[in-house]
């Protein structure tokens, strides 16, 4: 699966680098992403939240989001998060976890649990 993974990404990356022929219309929706999400993912990211979207504590990440879009928690096994209030915000498993804004997890593939 993961090895599936990097050559859909090297693909995308020779699009990006205009090393790839393919039609326009397909190469617009590969070379113009419209969110950061959908960018690092292009840049080599293992999910479209890359490393520079994921905190370690949550004074980075409400750093980073601002205060229009709420932090949310996950516990870097899945593709989950919970929202602030629930039992497992901020609890780790394993030393996984991060804070990430809820708008770049939507983005990147990630949902809502019920945590």
């Amino acid at each position: 699966m993961r090895l599936h993974m990097h050559r859909w990404m090297a693909l995308f990356a020779m699009v990006a680098a205009g090393t790839l022929n393919c039609p326009s219309a397909f190469a617009h929706e590969l070379t113009a992403p419209n969110s950061a999400s959908a960018r690092n993912e292009i840049s080599g990211a293992t999910s479209g939240l890359g490393s520079s979207h994921r905190f370690a504590d949550i004074a980075s990440a409400h750093a980073h989001c601002g205060d229009s879009d709420p932090v949310v928690w996950s516990d870097g096994n899945s593709l989950g998060y919970v929202q602030p209030g629930s039992k497992t915000y901020g609890k780790a498993t394993k030393n996984y976890g991060f804070y990430a804004c809820k708008s770049e997890a939507d983005d990147a593939g990630f949902h809502a649990t019920g945590g």
